[in-house]
């Protein structure tokens, strides 16, 4: 026993020593150049997590321990590190880094140059930023990391679409998405418009017109893991070699390879859990009804009006708003190979991600599995081909007047929602009967009715695959041609249950558009590399010309008056109501450019 507590006083005395012996620190950063204060430096322990930034004074306040070393870091500026001392108080100078004049970035048609030599604007987003951030879009990573940027997401559901605009908006009518680029050759950002589907057809009576639904955007497919750099080119300067199609700015990303002589096995995991921050109030004193004088639910016309009788004090109250959100739950893998010889390289690379969300039944998978291969054939020739396959699949409730919370708030607390179905399997009214003496099925649809019944749901299959050549017969000069296909089937559904109140007056719909895209894209540069022209002048040009094929064919199909009121499919309506439609959509591109630059 005296053994015993003998060992717990000394680690007691240990733990006292290091209590003590860690200390608050602070200071102020500033440039070593001009001695002006530096905000947004990042102070943080070495070895672990633990770190501030700077304020707008560049001043910093941390806690720290006697022996631990400070990282002061900053875009543009050497790192420094300070061992902590007794010393209450650490002023820092920062001296800028001269490699970052030197620092050489990836630009239009996926050229390597300097960065002091552009004289456009440009900003480099290293893909582990991106990765860390663990969206699931990845787009979304790129919200206050790039000035000038702007980045929306329509929802905070899994599979949400997201909007990104550069330097504002600069049509009303026209699109604002920047250019997207992968490795050289554009990709796909396309989000489905919901003027595919029959209903919304000239003429449409059932029209949805993009009100209460949403389709995630074709950029989420790819897979952060898989980013090794991204640039932004703002504006239409800074992409000018790409067209009109990059009036907006562009999105150019370098993805990952394996390294010559680093053969290893990487595997990463997340996981998030997500829960409601705060619910809505919702008043308990007073009942159903109008002036003063109650109503009893089956004499409800649809509506719900809370300016009835106060409550009696034995009522029984549900907590709705409570039963129906659920704790949302994400999980992420990532497993690669990567590696080689100064001959050949390789990575192969899967990521698997599962996410559910606070409200029922909306979820997002992906399943992404990528491959690099890089080769030295000989002194003049090497090869490259990136091949990536995406699978999705998204479920989303409905949103606005037709989704599940309005009905949600307004739901009487008196009524238990999640018994939202009559033991024959039917909907479940309050409402049974109108003033008029009719079936009242204006009446707002129970949360849990819609989320499982009224279904807003897509799937997609994506393959991209990107193969190029560099040829380089003299030191002077090289040829590299790319030639790529971005290929995909996106299978889009909406449906209005008949029993619901926005699907019972076509005794339910079912709205399908099956999206088939296939962009081919072909590059051919020949490359001038800097050359000498007197002691101080240099000259280097690029000659090349693009072929652009983009096809899109939508089929989409409409049907109404279900037989069967929970069978999905387009044969079960009632006959003559089946309709199709189909939209094509083709653009061919051949474009020739070039560009020279004297230093």
């Amino acid at each position: 026993m005296k053994k015993l507590l003998s060992i717990f006083l000394l680690l007691l005395c240990f733990g006292l020593k290091a209590a003590i012996a860690q200390a608050q620190i602070s200071g102020k950063v500033i440039s070593a150049d001009d001695g002006q204060p530096l905000p947004g430096v990042t102070v943080k322990i070495k070895g672990n997590s633990v770190g501030t930034q700077t304020n707008l004074l560049g001043s910093y306040t941390v806690k720290a321990s006697t022996g631990q070393t400070l990282m002061f870091s900053y875009l543009g500026f050497v790192t420094q590190e300070i061992v902590v001392g007794t010393a209450p108080v650490i002023d820092v100078q920062l001296a800028s880094s001269a490699k970052s004049l030197d620092e050489v970035v990836v630009t239009a048609l996926n050229q390597n140059v300097k960065k002091r030599s552009l004289g456009t604007s440009q900003q480099t987003v290293k893909g582990t930023d991106i990765a860390n951030t663990q969206r699931e879009n990845f787009i979304n990573a790129l919200q206050g990391r790039v000035a000038g940027v702007e980045v929306n997401s329509s929802s905070g559901v899994p599979g949400a679409s997201t909007s990104i605009t550069i330097r504002g908006v600069s049509s009303i009518s026209g699109s604002n998405q920047p250019l997207f680029v992968i490795d050289g050759l554009p990709v796909d950002n396309k989000t489905v418009n919901s003027n595919v589907f029959v209903s919304d057809a000239p003429g449409g009576v059932a029209a949805f017109s993009n009100r209460g639904i949403d389709f995630t955007n074709r950029g989420s497919d790819i897979n952060p893991e898989d980013i090794e750099s991204l640039v932004v080119l703002k504006g239409p300067e800074a992409a000018a070699l790409y067209g009109i199609d990059a009036a907006n700015g562009a999105i150019v990303i370098t993805t990952r390879r394996g390294k010559a002589g680093e053969n290893r096995i990487d595997y990463s995991n997340s996981f998030r859990v997500e829960v409601l921050r705060k619910k809505p109030e919702i008043q308990t004193l007073y009942g159903l009804g109008t002036n003063g004088v109650g109503n009893t639910l089956s004499s409800l016309s649809g509506g719900y009006e809370y300016f009835g009788p106060e409550y009696p004090a034995e009522t029984k109250f549900y907590d709705n708003v409570g039963n129906f959100f659920q704790t949302g739950f994400t999980q992420k893998h990532n497993l690669s190979i990567s590696g080689g010889s100064e001959k050949s390289t390789y990575r192969i690379s899967t990521s698997y991600t599962n996410q559910s969300g606070v409200v029922p039944n909306s979820n997002y998978k992906r399943l992404n599995i990528s491959s690099a291969t890089q080769s030295t054939v000989n002194k003049w020739l090497k090869a490259d081909l990136i091949m990536s396959y995406d699978y999705a699949t998204n479920n989303q409730p409905l949103k606005g007047s037709a989704g599940p919370l309005i009905s949600l708030l307004d739901w009487p607390r008196t009524d238990d929602a999640q018994n939202y179905l009559t033991p024959a399997g039917t909907r479940r009214k309050l409402a049974y009967v109108t003033n008029t003496g009719s079936i009242g099925d204006t009446e707002l649809d129970n949360p849990f009715f819609s989320v499982n019944k009224n279904n807003n749901s897509s799937k997609t299959n994506r393959f991209i695959t990107n193969i190029g050549l560099l040829i380089t017969p003299f030191k002077w000069l090289n040829f590299k041609t790319n030639a790529g296909i971005d290929a995909y089937v996106s299978q889009n559904m909406l449906l209005r249950h008949p029993e619901s109140s926005i699907g019972y007056s076509k005794q339910g719909t079912l709205d399908i558009a099956n999206d088939i895209t296939r962009n081919i894209n072909i590059q051919n540069l020949l490359n001038l590399t800097p050359q000498k022209l007197t002691k101080d002048l240099t000259l280097d040009a690029t000659l090349g010309n693009a072929i652009q094929d983009a096809k899109s064919n939508v089929d989409a199909s409409y049907v109404e008056g279900f037989l069967d009121p929970n069978f999905i499919s387009v044969n079960n309506g009632v006959p003559g109501s089946k309709s199709s439609r189909t939209t094509i959509s083709q653009r061919r591109l051949v474009s020739f450019f070039g560009r020279a630059t004297l230093n």
